[in-house]
């Protein structure tokens, strides 16, 4: 029983969790390692996340053998191009484990509502609205990637602030400037031009998105064109929420996740005065944890306070 491991990923574009959890002991290992999304970094990024959980057994002298469960949860999971690909990496690397290619909105919402029905909006270099309907099926709304569009989301922030700086590149209204100048220091550079090339660079999509902090606190300083690109972010998910409502008839708390909702209080305030919540809720561990649930090893989320957890 004390070999019964479970390994749960959390892919992303920016960053990647990995849990190693033994579940008759309750204890677990996270780890974390840079973006591996393969629609992102290609078969580079498989080879990155394949790399990292193979560190975490290596850390903790954990056979690969007695892995009984291994759940990868990534955007985009279901893409052709790189699925098989991903799925032969973790069976090569787990193969006596069961495998679960989930998407990382599924990890998210779990683990705000473990195997219970609920609806969670995540906001965080894309965004997509996940819940289930009555016949207790996975819903969704949005979520498409960020290169068609997510709405709201960290990659789409830094993309509008770009847009509006190319279509008003010769204006030298002081909001403008100051735009422009936040996005030079942001990217290091000493001009407009250069940024732009690093933002259509291998690993600009993380510098792009991290770009949304800055965005929003401009906005809240007052810098009219920031406030109108917030403005429209939260009106997208506000429309997202919407088109899931439609399809899954939910009512009650509304779950958040992801870095730019949950960490900034002025768009997280911005979108709810749009809704018509009770209220809404957030995780108390990282996405990653929701594989534990995906695997079947807890229901609650509640029963993860029972882990003793270290990071790697």
């Amino acid at each position: 029983m004390a070999d019964d491991w479970v390994v749960s990923a959390d892919g992303g574009g920016s960053s990647t969790d990995v849990l190693l959890a033994n579940i008759p002991l309750k204890t677990a290992l996270l780890k974390r390692g840079g973006g591996t999304n393969p629609n992102v970094y290609g078969d580079d990024g498989i080879e990155r996340l394949r790399k990292l959980m193979q560190k975490v057994l290596s850390e903790t002298d954990v056979a690969a053998i007695n892995v009984k469960t291994c759940v990868v949860g990534m955007a985009g999971i279901s893409h052709p191009k790189y699925r098989p690909t991903l799925k032969q990496t973790c069976e090569a690397l787990f193969p006596q484990a069961s495998l679960q290619l989930i998407s990382d909105a599924e990890l998210a919402h779990r683990t705000i509502w473990g195997e219970g029905p609920g609806m969670t909006l995540i906001v965080g270099t894309g965004s997509i609205a996940v819940g289930e309907d009555k016949d207790g099926k996975l819903r969704r709304a949005g979520g498409f990637g960020f290169q068609s569009g997510d709405v709201g989301g960290g990659y789409w922030f830094g993309k509008s602030l770009l847009t509006e700086l190319i279509a008003a590149d010769r204006s030298n209204d002081d909001e403008i400037v100051e735009l422009r100048q936040l996005v030079t220091d942001h990217f290091g550079v000493s001009s407009f031009e250069e940024a732009l090339e690093k933002a259509s660079g291998g690993e600009g999509v993380s510098i792009v998105a991290g770009l949304t902090p800055e965005i929003f606190q401009l906005a809240e300083n007052g810098n009219f064109i920031a406030s109108q690109i917030v403005a429209s972010g939260a009106d997208g998910l506000r429309e997202l929420v919407d088109e899931l409502i439609e399809k899954i008839d939910f009512s009650g708390d509304l779950g958040l996740h992801g870095s730019v909702i949950i960490e900034s209080h002025f768009y997280r305030t911005m979108l709810m005065n749009r809704l018509e919540f009770d209220g809404w809720r957030k995780a108390d561990f990282p996405a990653v944890f929701g594989g534990l649930v995906a695997a079947g090893a807890v229901a609650e989320p509640e029963e993860l306070v029972k882990f003793s957890i270290s990071n790697g």
